[in-house]
């Protein structure tokens, strides 16, 4: 196994643009990077499963791997569909303050567990991450595990506790309704965009369960 290999392949995945980064910038701007915290963790959390799930199908590939993916394209798209639904129909016009953020941590920490979760991309990533950097997939270990699971963790928490400090930054420069209500609409553009794209995913995987 490849441990400088891994680490790299891990924090590229991470930076990659995809729901968890714009989770995570939406987060940041309409909470601030303090509570943007509890959404990251809850990404970590989110992506802890995905990362058993694709070091055991790489190991044993078993038929019901195409399903699972299937499932969790098309709970990702309606995920995503409505949460499109939410900023292009009813965008704010201001974004809360301190006071209004408190009690915000454990809703914060399950939308973030979620959007990882049930983004089916992330297996394929992991999946490719396993191949480069020759994990050994022979039989199904702990320590191969772990190590995918520690280096997924470790490039999660740092990019998008990145990600979360640009978008704060840029936070006291929305104040004025109107721009609030643009970058609303704008997310709610790309979160459509990704749950159309899901759906389509859900489809293809559908149809070629049905196919085979």
């Amino acid at each position: 196994m490849d441990a400088g290999l891994l680490i790299t392949a891990c924090f590229v995945a991470s930076l990659s643009p995809g729901p968890a980064v714009l989770s995570t910038v939406e987060t940041a701007l309409r909470h601030g990077a303090r509570r943007t915290l509890w959404h990251t963790l809850g990404l970590v959390a989110g992506e802890i499963p995905q990362a058993f799930f694709a070091y055991a199908a790489s190991v044993w590939l078993t038929g019901s791997f195409p399903a699972g993916r299937a499932a969790l394209a098309a709970l990702g798209s309606l995920w995503f569909l409505r949460t499109a639904a939410g900023h292009l129909l009813s965008p704010r016009s201001d974004l809360p303050e301190g006071h209004e953020m408190e009690g915000e941590g454990l809703r914060l920490f399950l939308r973030g567990a979620w959007v990882n979760f049930s983004n089916p991309k992330t297996i394929p990533w992991l999946l490719a991450i396993i191949q480069a950097s020759r994990i050994p997939t022979e039989t199904f270990a702990w320590g191969p595990a772990l190590a995918l699971v520690g280096a997924a963790m470790l490039s999660e928490t740092t990019v998008m506790s990145f990600y979360a400090f640009l978008a704060d930054r840029l936070r006291p420069r929305l104040r004025t309704p109107a721009l609030v209500r643009a970058v609303d609409r704008v997310t709610g553009l790309l979160w459509l965009a990704l749950g159309l794209l899901l759906a389509r995913q859900a489809w293809e995987l559908v149809a070629g369960l049905l196919g085979g």
